[in-house]
């Protein structure tokens, strides 16, 4: 017998699959951590288009979401996964939250070190973002809250892109890069055994590339810091130079839609044949800085610069090992 998926447009996105009107994919209750961020709170916006499938959506974050008018079956709780297990629980248990499926986002970026980049405190970063997964994951335990499917999203920091040349294509099964610490895989790890502990319990792991969209005080985001470089070049009749070298302004690049990861999350977490797989998300639509850049400066109506060619005008960074992800 032939499987047969039937796929639908929204908006601008192609492809979108079509879920059947099913007893089991109805009526469904989810939690969605990290709820305010970017990739949190579009999943959201991917959950309650569909109030018929998801009666139900808890938000857990410090801070609410933003969430629309007349959406009733969303509740936002004030949660810090810094506290105890036993803490956490309490709260869950207090507001009766129940969930099928659990979308995890929340995320903690620790100062960096001094005069290093913004990732360069990878030992406390594992740490601290370990910590948070594993208080929240053993407080369902103690909630007697058991979903169908976890979910969480790490990202292309798995095949080690900010450390150096990585290996090209970056595929799912591709070993672990072990240069440093890096967070995302003792998070996958306690997934995996904490749904084997639960019986019954399946897992998925999201791998997106530059997530790109829309959200207040989300300030990880590349649109924003571009949005506000080219208007000020605007308002001070500057050309907009590209900040970067020839190889940047040539080199391919991937990004990942915010709202398009999230459609792919429901995807994963209602297909029963999706189970325990970890999944790369990106938009497909692959670019290069030399040919956005004339587009963004004549939609700002500025002028622009490419960039530069004098390899003396630039302040070089040299990686301070030997080893590279790619070997």
């Amino acid at each position: 017998m032939t499987n047969v998926q039937q796929i639908q447009p929204k908006g601008i996105y192609r492809g979108l699959p079509v879920f059947p009107h099913t007893d089991d994919k109805k009526d469904l209750t989810a939690i969605i951590t990290g709820a305010n961020g970017i990739s949190g709170q579009h999943m959201l916006r991917v959950l309650a288009q569909n109030p018929q499938r998801w009666s139900k959506i808890y938000c857990l974050s410090r801070r609410p979401p933003t969430i629309p008018e007349g959406l009733p079956q969303i509740e936002h709780i004030s949660m810090d996964f810094l506290k105890s297990p036993d803490f956490i629980a309490k709260l869950l248990k207090s507001h009766r939250v129940r969930a099928d499926y659990v979308f995890f986002y929340s995320y903690i970026q620790v100062p960096p070190k001094d005069g290093q980049g913004l990732w360069s405190n990878a030992e406390e970063m594992a740490i601290v973002n370990t910590e948070l997964f594993s208080n929240f994951l053993s407080a369902l335990n103690l909630a007697d809250i058991k979903p169908r499917r976890v979910l969480l999203q790490t990202g292309a920091k798995h095949y080690g892109v900010h450390l150096g040349p990585p290996k090209v294509p970056q595929e799912e099964s591709d070993p672990r890069v072990t240069i440093e610490p890096n967070f995302y895989y003792p998070q996958e790890d306690y997934l995996v055994d904490w749904c084997e502990e639960m019986a019954g319990v399946g897992w998925n792991v999201i791998r997106p590339s530059f997530v790109l969209g829309a959200v207040p005080d989300a300030a990880m985001n590349l649109v924003f810091p571009i949005a506000a470089y080219t208007a000020v070049c605007k308002h001070l009749g500057q050309k907009l130079e590209f900040p970067g070298d020839l190889e940047a302004w040539e080199r391919p690049l991937d990004l990942s839609s915010a709202m398009l990861n999230g459609y792919q999350a429901e995807w994963a977490v209602l297909d029963d044949g999706t189970a325990n797989e970890a999944f790369n998300a990106a938009d497909g639509s692959t670019f290069a800085w030399g040919q956005f850049w004339p587009r963004l400066a004549a939609c700002c109506g500025v002028e622009w610069t490419g960039p530069e060619l004098d390899e003396t005008a630039y302040d070089a960074m040299t990686i301070p090992r030997e080893e590279t992800p790619r070997g």
